[in-house]
Order: structure tokens, then C-alpha cells, then sequence
């Protein structure tokens, strides 16, 4: 999303069909929640609160993957950690 602030790609292994799976997986493994599902013909973006902070989770077409998106600055630090986080789990 162009809003300015941070967002975290978080794989390219996911399809418009497998995002409820993987979104589910994704804010478990995070501790999240889910506060609203927005799934309609052409968009597909849950708004999730991860350490008490909102953001988009959502399904990008181009390029291709699952996405979290900061809702404002801050929400930065979280995307900061969990990149951090994220990234020691694959070492």
C-alpha cells in the first residue's frame, strides 16, 4: 500500500485461493487477531491488531504474495521486529 509507512512481504507462496489459510497461519504464528475479513470478487485484505497495533494483511496481485501493511507510524516498530523475528526463524 503507498500510505508511507513500512509494510513486510512475507512470501510469495500464497494464491488468491490459499490466503485464508495462509493469513490464518501468518496471524497465528504472530499472536494477532483478526478484527475484520474483507474478501470480495477483486480484493482480498484482512485488518488485523498484532501487539495491539492495526494492519492490513492482504493478498497482492503484482508482485504476487502476502503482505502486512502498518495502518499509521506507529505500527513501523512492529514491521521492524517482526522482519527481525521472521528472519532468524529461516537461519
Amino acid at each position: 500500500m503507498a500510505s508511507g509507512n513500512l509494510s513486510l512481504f512475507i512470501t510469495d507462496q500464497v494464491s488468491w485461493q490459499s490466503f485464508p489459510s495462509a493469513a490464518r497461519a501468518f496471524v497465528q504464528r504472530v499472536g494477532g487477531r483478526v478484527v475484520r475479513r474483507i474478501d470480495t470478487p477483486v480484493e482480498r485484505m484482512w485488518i488485523v491488531v498484532i501487539r495491539w497495533r492495526p494492519f492490513f494483511l492482504s493478498f497482492d496481485d503484482f508482485p504476487l504474495g502476502l503482505s502486512l501493511d502498518s495502518m499509521s507510524r506507529c505500527c513501523n516498530p512492529v514491521i521492524k521486529d517482526l522482519f527481525l523475528e521472521l528472519g532468524d526463524s529461516h537461519r
